[in-house]
């Protein structure tokens, strides 16, 4: 009898520290969880807008103006993105001189950046490199429209 009893306390007691909660991993400590992340949405379109990229989390777009930029108008760079990571935009000219070059953080505010005031004709385009985020946009546009 005690030696039954000793041996169901020796099976039994190492089992206490368990736990039947999945969401907590053998260290005591909560596992990470899926995290959701409020996607941001880009504005509608702004006066004399020069480019845009727009990435959904699946697909992106990139678009531009075929319009030339004014002449001693400050421009500037407006973007927003959400994820685990920075995003670095970059403005270009027709994807191969690179004007500027805009990093941000991914916590979903959007950030204004000025590019300048001489830009070359068009196209002038924008993009990035999604690694890490899970949404994000990007205007290029007069600074006085982008407030």
């Amino acid at each position: 009898m005690r030696i039954t009893t000793i041996a169901t306390l020796l099976l039994v007691l190492p089992l206490l520290g368990c736990t039947a909660n999945p969401s907590e991993s053998p260290t005591g400590h909560p596992s990470p969880q899926a995290s959701t992340v409020t996607p941001v949405k880009p504005p509608s379109s702004v006066p004399d807008e020069l480019a845009r990229y727009e990435f959904d989390g699946t697909f992106s777009t990139s678009t531009h103006s075929t319009k030339a930029a004014k002449a001693g108008t400050e421009y500037a760079l407006k973007a927003a993105c959400a994820g685990s990571n920075k995003a670095t935009f970059t403005v270009s000219h027709a994807g191969t001189t690179t004007i500027a070059s805009i990093t941000i953080p991914c916590d979903g505010a959007p950030h204004l950046d000025g590019v300048g005031t001489s830009l070359p004709g068009p196209p002038v385009q924008v993009n990035m490199d999604i690694q890490g985020v899970s949404s994000a946009w990007a205007i290029l546009a007069p600074a006085d429209a982008l407030g």
